[in-house]
Protein backbone atom coordinates (compact mmCIF):
# COMPACT_ATOMS: atom_id res chain seq x y z
CA UNK A 1 0.00 0.00 0.00
CA UNK A 2 1.47 3.37 -1.38
CA UNK A 3 0.49 6.31 0.64
CA UNK A 4 1.08 10.04 -0.08
CA UNK A 5 1.47 13.02 2.77
CA UNK A 6 2.14 16.96 2.23
CA UNK A 7 4.17 18.22 5.62
CA UNK A 8 6.52 21.28 6.43
CA UNK A 9 9.49 19.23 7.70
CA UNK A 10 10.58 15.42 8.83
CA UNK A 11 12.12 14.89 11.82
CA UNK A 12 14.28 11.35 12.23
CA UNK A 13 15.16 9.37 15.10
CA UNK A 14 18.68 8.74 14.59
CA UNK A 15 19.36 4.73 15.90
CA UNK A 16 17.33 2.23 14.41
CA UNK A 17 15.92 4.85 11.90
CA UNK A 18 18.76 5.98 9.96
CA UNK A 19 21.30 3.85 11.73
CA UNK A 20 21.17 0.43 12.42
CA UNK A 21 23.20 0.42 15.79
CA UNK A 22 21.48 -2.35 17.74
CA UNK A 23 24.34 -4.82 18.09
CA UNK A 24 26.67 -2.42 19.58
CA UNK A 25 24.17 -1.09 21.90
CA UNK A 26 22.79 -4.65 23.16
CA UNK A 27 26.45 -5.92 23.28
CA UNK A 28 27.31 -2.74 25.69
CA UNK A 29 24.32 -3.39 27.90
CA UNK A 30 25.19 -6.88 28.30
CA UNK A 31 28.30 -6.32 29.51
CA UNK A 32 27.08 -3.35 32.08
CA UNK A 33 24.59 -5.85 33.40
CA UNK A 34 26.87 -8.80 33.56
CA UNK A 35 28.76 -6.51 35.92
CA UNK A 36 26.34 -5.83 38.62
CA UNK A 37 24.86 -9.80 38.24
CA UNK A 38 21.76 -8.25 36.33
CA UNK A 39 19.51 -10.32 33.70
CA UNK A 40 19.72 -8.34 30.59
CA UNK A 41 17.00 -9.50 28.76
CA UNK A 42 14.53 -7.08 30.56
CA UNK A 43 17.07 -4.10 30.10
CA UNK A 44 17.52 -5.07 25.88
CA UNK A 45 13.64 -5.12 25.76
CA UNK A 46 13.28 -1.89 27.18
CA UNK A 47 16.78 0.37 25.94
CA UNK A 48 15.64 1.21 22.92
CA UNK A 49 14.90 5.14 22.10
CA UNK A 50 15.12 5.43 25.62
CA UNK A 51 18.01 7.68 27.50
CA UNK A 52 20.87 6.05 28.50
CA UNK A 53 20.48 7.33 32.05
CA UNK A 54 16.88 6.88 32.27
CA UNK A 55 17.71 2.96 31.45
CA UNK A 56 20.27 3.19 34.14
CA UNK A 57 18.05 4.42 36.51
CA UNK A 58 15.25 1.71 36.17
CA UNK A 59 17.52 -1.09 35.74
CA UNK A 60 20.93 -0.42 37.28
CA UNK A 61 22.51 0.22 40.63
CA UNK A 62 21.80 3.48 42.10
CA UNK A 63 25.65 4.12 41.85
CA UNK A 64 25.63 4.34 37.67
CA UNK A 65 22.46 7.10 37.95
CA UNK A 66 24.66 9.80 37.41
CA UNK A 67 25.24 11.97 33.96
CA UNK A 68 28.97 11.35 34.21
CA UNK A 69 28.18 7.37 34.43
CA UNK A 70 25.65 7.22 31.53
CA UNK A 71 28.11 9.60 29.40
CA UNK A 72 31.06 6.94 30.07
CA UNK A 73 28.72 4.34 29.12
CA UNK A 74 28.31 6.29 25.90
CA UNK A 75 31.39 6.59 25.01
CA UNK A 76 32.16 3.44 25.02
CA UNK A 77 28.89 2.92 22.47
CA UNK A 78 30.62 5.19 20.37
CA UNK A 79 34.08 3.49 20.46
CA UNK A 80 32.32 0.38 19.49
CA UNK A 81 32.14 1.38 15.46
CA UNK A 82 32.34 -2.68 14.85
CA UNK A 83 28.84 -4.02 13.08
CA UNK A 84 26.89 -0.33 12.91
CA UNK A 85 25.80 0.50 9.26
CA UNK A 86 23.41 3.16 7.61
CA UNK A 87 19.63 1.75 6.99
CA UNK A 88 18.90 0.84 3.13
CA UNK A 89 18.09 4.64 1.45
CA UNK A 90 19.28 6.75 4.10
CA UNK A 91 21.61 8.45 1.62
CA UNK A 92 18.61 8.78 -0.89
CA UNK A 93 16.16 9.80 1.10
CA UNK A 94 18.35 12.71 3.00
CA UNK A 95 19.32 14.38 -0.22
CA UNK A 96 15.89 14.20 -1.45
CA UNK A 97 15.27 16.90 1.44
CA UNK A 98 16.37 20.42 1.50
CA UNK A 99 18.58 21.30 4.44
CA UNK A 100 16.52 23.04 7.13
CA UNK A 101 13.44 20.98 6.39
CA UNK A 102 14.56 17.83 7.75
CA UNK A 103 16.23 17.08 11.79
CA UNK A 104 17.11 14.57 14.31
CA UNK A 105 15.66 14.33 17.39
CA UNK A 106 17.70 11.32 19.69
CA UNK A 107 18.16 9.90 22.72
CA UNK A 108 21.92 9.74 22.25
CA UNK A 109 23.97 12.17 23.97
CA UNK A 110 26.31 13.92 21.31
CA UNK A 111 29.96 12.31 22.11
CA UNK A 112 27.72 9.12 20.72
CA UNK A 113 25.75 10.18 17.98
CA UNK A 114 27.94 12.50 15.94
CA UNK A 115 30.77 10.07 15.73
CA UNK A 116 28.54 7.56 14.29
CA UNK A 117 27.48 9.69 11.44
CA UNK A 118 31.09 10.91 10.88
CA UNK A 119 32.53 7.55 10.15
CA UNK A 120 29.21 6.63 8.27
CA UNK A 121 29.98 9.93 5.99
CA UNK A 122 25.87 11.07 6.87
CA UNK A 123 25.68 14.87 6.96
CA UNK A 124 25.02 16.61 10.53
CA UNK A 125 21.53 18.87 10.23
CA UNK A 126 21.35 22.51 11.57
CA UNK A 127 19.28 21.30 13.95
CA UNK A 128 20.24 17.63 15.92
CA UNK A 129 18.59 17.82 18.92
CA UNK A 130 19.88 15.49 22.19
CA UNK A 131 19.31 14.75 25.36
CA UNK A 132 21.71 18.01 26.21
CA UNK A 133 18.95 20.25 24.64
CA UNK A 134 16.07 18.92 26.61
CA UNK A 135 14.61 18.11 30.06
CA UNK A 136 12.40 15.50 29.34
CA UNK A 137 13.45 12.79 27.30
CA UNK A 138 11.26 9.71 25.12
CA UNK A 139 8.60 8.89 25.35
CA UNK A 140 7.88 12.80 26.59
CA UNK A 141 7.86 15.02 23.00
CA UNK A 142 9.31 18.04 24.21
CA UNK A 143 12.18 16.85 21.96
CA UNK A 144 10.31 16.71 19.05
CA UNK A 145 8.16 20.01 19.92
CA UNK A 146 12.02 21.60 20.13
CA UNK A 147 13.08 20.38 16.47
CA UNK A 148 10.23 21.33 14.78
CA UNK A 149 10.54 24.67 16.47
CA UNK A 150 14.05 24.91 15.69
CA UNK A 151 13.36 24.46 11.98
CA UNK A 152 10.36 27.72 11.74
CA UNK A 153 7.81 25.09 12.01
CA UNK A 154 5.04 23.56 14.00
CA UNK A 155 5.78 19.78 15.25
CA UNK A 156 2.09 18.98 13.72
CA UNK A 157 3.65 20.13 10.37
CA UNK A 158 5.96 17.34 10.55
CA UNK A 159 6.29 13.93 10.01
CA UNK A 160 8.01 11.77 12.33
CA UNK A 161 10.24 8.31 11.61
CA UNK A 162 10.63 6.49 14.66
CA UNK A 163 11.58 2.81 15.42
CA UNK A 164 11.20 2.40 18.91
CA UNK A 165 7.74 2.54 21.10
CA UNK A 166 9.27 5.45 23.19
CA UNK A 167 10.03 7.28 20.33
CA UNK A 168 6.44 6.62 18.46
CA UNK A 169 4.73 8.20 21.66
CA UNK A 170 7.11 11.29 22.03
CA UNK A 171 6.07 11.97 18.30
CA UNK A 172 2.26 11.65 18.42
CA UNK A 173 2.33 13.15 21.61
CA UNK A 174 4.20 15.96 19.82
CA UNK A 175 1.21 16.18 17.87
CA UNK A 176 2.76 14.96 14.51
CA UNK A 177 2.54 12.07 12.02
CA UNK A 178 4.73 9.43 12.86
CA UNK A 179 6.16 6.57 10.63
CA UNK A 180 6.93 3.50 12.32
CA UNK A 181 10.75 2.03 10.75
CA UNK A 182 10.36 -2.20 11.19
CA UNK A 183 13.81 -2.24 12.37
CA UNK A 184 13.01 -3.81 15.68
CA UNK A 185 9.27 -4.30 16.38
CA UNK A 186 6.63 -5.91 13.55
CA UNK A 187 4.09 -3.67 11.58
CA UNK A 188 1.73 -4.33 14.75
CA UNK A 189 3.52 -3.61 17.45
CA UNK A 190 4.33 -0.42 15.72
CA UNK A 191 0.70 0.69 14.88
CA UNK A 192 -0.05 -0.22 18.49
CA UNK A 193 2.46 2.22 19.96
CA UNK A 194 0.72 4.94 17.52
CA UNK A 195 2.61 5.22 14.57
CA UNK A 196 -0.26 5.79 11.21
CA UNK A 197 2.63 4.08 8.88
CA UNK A 198 5.16 1.17 8.91
CA UNK A 199 8.34 0.63 6.62
CA UNK A 200 10.38 -1.51 5.81
CA UNK A 201 13.19 0.79 5.32
CA UNK A 202 14.15 4.16 3.53
CA UNK A 203 14.11 2.58 0.65
CA UNK A 204 10.51 2.09 0.84
CA UNK A 205 9.91 6.14 1.80
CA UNK A 206 10.16 8.98 -1.31
CA UNK A 207 10.67 12.72 -1.09
CA UNK A 208 10.04 15.69 -3.48
CA UNK A 209 9.18 19.82 -2.70
CA UNK A 210 6.91 21.70 -4.69
CA UNK A 211 4.62 25.05 -4.51
CA UNK A 212 2.70 22.89 -1.36
CA UNK A 213 5.68 21.82 0.40
CA UNK A 214 6.78 18.41 1.34
CA UNK A 215 5.56 15.51 -0.40
CA UNK A 216 6.39 12.31 1.18
CA UNK A 217 5.70 8.71 -0.35
CA UNK A 218 5.27 5.90 1.72
CA UNK A 219 5.21 2.30 0.44
CA UNK A 220 4.33 -0.11 3.13
CA UNK A 221 5.14 -2.72 1.86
Amino acid sequence: MTSELLVEGVIFDLDGTLLNTLLVAERVYTEEALKYNLDPKPILEYLHGVPTLKVLQKYYPSSTHTLEYSKAMELECAKDLDGISVIPGTFELLASIPIGKWSVFTSGMPQLALPRLKYLGITVPPVFITPEDIINGKPHPEGYVLAAKKMGLQANKCLVFEDAAAGIIAGCSAGAVVVGVRTLLSAKELRDAGALYTVKDMTKVKASLNENGLLITIDES
